[in-house]
């Protein structure tokens, strides 16, 4: 036992035990709450965006942010200090701890704006000035998003298709920059695709 705790210790297997830590938690905070077909359990989401952000070469802290990004958006208050905690006791290097928060935080539209178009340009503009993987996390949870709304009424997907045009717009370049171009053209093609064919 103690070459496996050794093992789980050190690099790769180290960084797998915290990503399932977050895992856990966002499970347990996410649980009975519905996506917007009233049908899938919420969870499913967090945890496809952190898949994508795997699929496109993120790091853990940019898997562990996919998975407590809707967190403080869609979470009691209780479930909000519970992740803060969480956060600052994951034993990760400083530096992750705070680009995790930094994600997470400016993934966070804030409830205080109360337009939703202007929330989510707010939170556009943070993603800007957050660590780069903010970016990649961001265009992760857009094309679940999308695809999600595929089979939704044409007004949403309307709304969405607008909104995804000005995300595109905003986080085209540090995407290219950061060598997210893959993730980007993705997003670009489903924005693009007929949604009720997909």
């Amino acid at each position: 036992m103690d070459h496996l705790a050794d093992f789980l210790a050190s690099g790769p297997a180290h960084r797998l035990l915290v990503i399932k830590t977050a895992a856990d938690h966002a499970s347990q905070a996410h649980k009975g709450q519905l996506r917007k077909d009233r049908k899938t359990p919420y969870i499913t989401h967090p945890a496809r965006v952190a898949g994508l952000v795997g699929m496109f070469n993120g790091s853990h802290v940019a898997i562990i942010a996919a998975w407590l990004h809707d967190v403080y958006e869609d979470c009691t208050p209780e479930w909000l200090l519970k992740t803060d905690k969480l956060v600052d006791g994951l034993p990760l290097p400083a530096d992750d701890r705070q680009d995790i928060a930094a994600i997470v935080d400016a993934m966070t539209k804030k409830n205080t704006i109360s337009k939703k178009s202007a929330r989510l340009s707010d939170s556009l503009d943070r993603i800007l000035g957050a660590p780069p993987e903010a970016t990649l996390v961001k265009l992760c949870d857009r094309i679940d998003n999308l695809l999600d709304s595929a089979d939704r009424n044409g007004g949403f997907t309307k709304r969405y298709l607008a909104s995804t045009d000005e995300l595109i717009d905003k986080l085209s370049i540090r995407a290219s920059l950061y060598g997210y171009n893959t993730a980007l053209g993705i997003l670009v093609q489903i924005r693009n695709s007929n949604l009720k064919k997909l």
